[in-house]
């Protein structure tokens, strides 16, 4: 782990095309260390320093906007910045728009794209020059899980609670019916007592019945 006082490099690669790079130097805006590779675009490399991928792409952007964007445009198809410690990874708290996560080189896209197996896919921008975006897009609805809390009890990501409620059968060999029951609660312990309070566990017996049993007297005894 990197101390905040400690500065990781980050390389930022810059494709201009061939027209573009002589408009800087007509603006005296120089890049002495531009190459011209393959489609007449040339290569320019800088370097950027920061405690994270993050803090690095907040400079590469600021120092682009200040110096190269009157001529160039937006950077999302010029400016490029590697990953050397493998910071943008996919997980379920992915966030495109997120900087850690933009101006990704070549080697990043695809690295990230094969861990999100079909849920983001490339920004559909491309320059005139054949350079494409280091962006990427969501492809899949993210998938919003709910958290199982006990049998009966699970949590939606925006921290609802809901009761599963098993009714009575209605004939012989028939299924229960169970129903979802939101609850006003937002812990565990006061949503057990929710669904005391209420009735709701009336048809069946939970697991820890004998400590929502302990739970029913206690607020009985209060209310007396």
């Amino acid at each position: 782990m990197m101390k905040l006082n400690e500065f990781q490099k980050y390389e930022a690669t810059l494709l201009i095309p061939y027209e573009k790079y002589f408009e800087l130097i007509y603006e005296t805006k120089y890049l002495l260390e531009a190459r011209l590779g393959s489609n007449r675009i040339f290569i320019a490399r800088k370097s950027f320093y920061g405690c994270n991928r993050r803090m690095a792409v907040v400079k590469a952007n600021d120092w682009y906007g200040k110096h190269l964007k009157k001529v160039l445009g937006h950077a999302l198809n010029t400016m490029f910045i590697d990953d050397p410690l493998n910071e943008v990874t996919y997980d379920e708290g992915f966030v495109c728009t997120d900087l850690r996560n933009k101006y990704l080189d070549d080697q990043t896209i695809k690295k990230l794209l094969e861990d999100a197996q079909g849920d983001l896919g490339r920004e559909d921008s491309i320059t005139k020059g054949g350079v494409a975006s280091g962006s990427v897009k969501r492809l899949r609805k993210r998938r919003k899980r709910e958290v199982k809390l006990t049998e009966r009890l699970s949590q939606t990501a925006g921290g609802t609670i809901y009761y599963k409620m098993a009714g009575q059968r209605v004939g012989k060999g028939s299924r229960l019916k169970v129903t979802k029951v939101k609850l006003t609660s937002k812990s565990l312990n006061k949503a057990r007592q929710e669904v005391i309070r209420r009735g709701l566990d009336k048809f069946e017996s939970f697991s820890n019945c004998k400590s929502l049993a302990a739970e029913k007297v206690n607020s009985e005894n209060k209310a007396a």
